[in-house]
């Protein structure tokens, strides 16, 4: 009888386990480069998803190493392989990983997960685009 309470408790404890384990590594980091500390620098304020891939490198691995120095921990702080996102300041992003963190170009873009900005309703694409279809009528 005790076994069977036994494995009952250990199986309880594995689910919980495994959905803590699961939602913290599902939650991931996502860094906004409108914040106070990631404003000011120099590669971030003019970046976007459009911008050469070494200008966006460059934004990133200044966010990355602005990131870690204002963590509790910065040396475990994203250690190689983790994966952050990144939100350019005109609202497009994108997720990079860290393939070194010693190094001033020591991250790395992921292939197709660039995200242009949305377009806001003022926007003059989305009015053309608007007129378009009201002259279709």
């Amino acid at each position: 009888m005790k076994k069977l309470q036994f494995s009952d408790k250990a199986r309880r404890y594995f689910w919980v386990l495994l959905f803590a384990t699961y939602s913290v590594s599902a939650a991931g980091v996502v860094i906004d480069v409108l914040g106070d500390e990631y404003r000011h620098l120099s590669q971030v304020s003019v970046t976007t998803v459009k911008s050469s891939e070494a200008v966006r490198m460059s934004g990133a691995a200044q966010v990355a190493a602005v990131y870690r120095a204002s963590s509790g921990a910065p040396f475990s702080t994203l250690p190689p392989g983790s994966t952050f996102k990144v939100l350019w300041p005109d609202g497009s992003s994108e997720y990079v990983m860290i393939i070194s963190p010693a190094s001033a170009d020591g991250v790395s873009s992921i292939p197709g997960s660039a995200q242009p900005a949305k377009a806001e309703p003022g926007d003059v694409e989305a009015t053309a685009d608007a007129s378009q279809v009201v002259g279709a009528r």
